[in-house]
């Protein structure tokens, strides 16, 4: 279906289509056009981390690679065994002529770190001791303990450094373009040129090819316009709108996927009925057939999730696997299937699972898996749109760190998710843990609480999805799904 309607949108755009090496890059990103004009209060969409990436950026960032990279920060020096940053500031203006300050810095920190933010990392920022501007380019922020995700954290996009809802990125949106037009034109963000005989020099003009050409477009129209030649990049995708991109039978080489860590699964958003209990939500989850899910997918990096928490995170001590995830499937579904039964003995019929899934071809995929997989156990679903009111709503979220803390902080309770005393009582004696040693354990055990509690079932890995032309050689796959757009074309000169 979607290729039919995919080359007639193709034929109609073509008469726009064009672009060479000269011209500017251009970026079709999937979603809605947003920005933060303020403090950050919540966790930016992939739309407005794309924006905000381009023309705002913390002291570090991510490269091409996902490695951490020089943000506003030129260098920095970890000392005292990993407890005390210091970072030299690059020498950068704002838009008025005045000069970044580590002083600015600090106070963007301190509130997003302080007890009360609203910033959503705040909680992950709460081994910050101290934040000092000693110089007005030299900035000192000391931990109460090492944190080995330390500059991670700082890399990502919540801890954007943002003044007066201006930041200081790679680009900036030039003159005459808004983050709500249809197209935005980042251009690069320049030093006012020096001063000659007391007259200020005339800028160094920008080439075409230094800017960016950024639209915001539903994932069928971006696809047609990178089929159409109109496009060199369309980023943002996901499992959910992978079929889109595979129905233009596009080559290997131009479709790249990011295997991501994070989280994709069902959150559980009303307990009600049989999701009311911990006991229930795992019955659910262990009957899940997500084998038969990555068949659907057709991707390698449809690698099956079994717990919230992966083992592969740093800081868990040993094994969180859940006991029956070595177990056949059917075995499982027996289990279940008895579970069910007895629930129904005690409280009556079954309640249809209320599903909220978003509107895209892979959504079909995902609730015809779990429809037929809780069908086999007794338990009746139903669909509904993405804004209703649900039981279960998909999360999908690509982690901003390789710590196990990251997901832990994704349920800390008060989030209006199941939680449990249990948890709470583990998430706080993380915080005490008297060595390194003792706060892996406890953080391991933090991991299995929060298995017990059940507020997320986990399907599979998360993934992002591009169309890339070879032109954007820069761009390269990895597991942050990090794709800065300055470095999309190869270096010159």
């Amino acid at each position: 279906m979607f290729r039919r309607f995919l080359p007639a949108l193709a034929l109609a755009l073509a008469a726009c289509s064009g672009g060479d090496d000269g011209a500017p890059v251009r970026v079709d990103m999937i979603g809605e056009a947003r920005e933060f004009r303020t403090q950050i209060t919540a966790s930016p969409s992939r739309e407005a981390a794309l924006l905000l990436a381009a023309t705002a950026q913390g002291l570090v960032r991510r490269d091409a690679e996902g490695q951490i990279d020089p943000g506003l920060a030129q260098r920095w020096t970890v000392l005292d065994d990993g407890r005390t940053y210091v970072f030299r500031l690059n020498d950068v203006t704002w838009n008025d002529g005045t000069a970044l300050t580590a002083g600015q810095v600090a106070r963007v920190l301190r509130n997003a770190s302080r007890p009360g933010s609203r910033n959503p990392l705040a909680p992950l920022l709460a081994d910050i001791e101290d934040i000092n501007a000693v110089t007005p380019q030299i900035l000192e922020i000391v931990l109460e303990r090492p944190r080995i995700d330390f500059l991670q954290l700082l890399a990502a996009p919540e801890l954007a450094i943002l003044i007066d809802g201006s930041g200081l990125g790679p680009f900036e949106i030039a003159e005459g373009y808004e983050p709500d037009s249809e197209m935005i034109l980042l251009s690069p963000h320049r030093e006012p040129p020096e001063e000659v005989d007391g007259e200020a020099a005339a800028p160094l003009p920008i080439a075409p090819n230094e800017t960016v050409e950024l639209r915001f477009l539903p994932a069928a129209m971006a696809v047609a316009r990178f089929d159409a030649g109109m496009t060199g990049l369309v980023t943002g995708g996901d499992w959910t709108t992978l079929l889109i991109a595979e129905a233009i039978d596009p080559p290997t080489a131009q479709l790249r996927i990011d295997a991501a860590e994070g989280l994709f699964g069902l959150a559980v958003v009303e307990q009600r009925g049989f999701v009311s209990s911990p006991q229930g939500r795992e019955i659910l989850s262990l009957a899940i057939d997500r084998a038969a899910l990555a068949d659907h997918f057709g991707r390698q990096e449809a690698e099956p999730r079994f717990t919230i928490v992966p083992e592969a995170a740093e800081g868990i001590a040993y094994s969180i696997a859940p006991p029956w995830q070595d177990n056949a499937l059917p075995m499982r579904r027996e289990f279940a299937r008895q579970a069910v039964a007895q629930w129904r003995a005690a409280n009556g019929e079954i309640p249809p699972i209320r599903i909220a899934l978003p509107d895209a071809p892979g959504s079909r995929v995902i609730f015809a898996v779990l429809r037929m997989s809780w069908a086999a156990i007794g338990v009746p679903v139903t669909r509904v749109g993405w804004t209703e009111d649900a039981d279960l709503r998909l999360v999908d979220r690509i982690a901003a760190t390789e710590s196990a803390t990251w997901y832990l902080e994704q349920f800390r309770c008060g989030q209006r998710l199941p939680c449990s005393d249990a948890f709470r009582r583990a998430m706080q004696a993380i915080e005490d843990a008297p060595s390194e040693r003792a706060r892996s354990i406890r953080i391991t055990e933090a991991a299995l609480e929060l298995q017990s509690a059940a507020p997320f079932i986990p399907l599979t890995r998360p993934i992002r999805w591009s169309l890339v032309t070879p032109r954007l050689s820069g761009f390269t796959v990895n597991s942050f799904a990090s794709h800065p757009l300055d470095a999309l074309l190869p270096p010159t000169g």
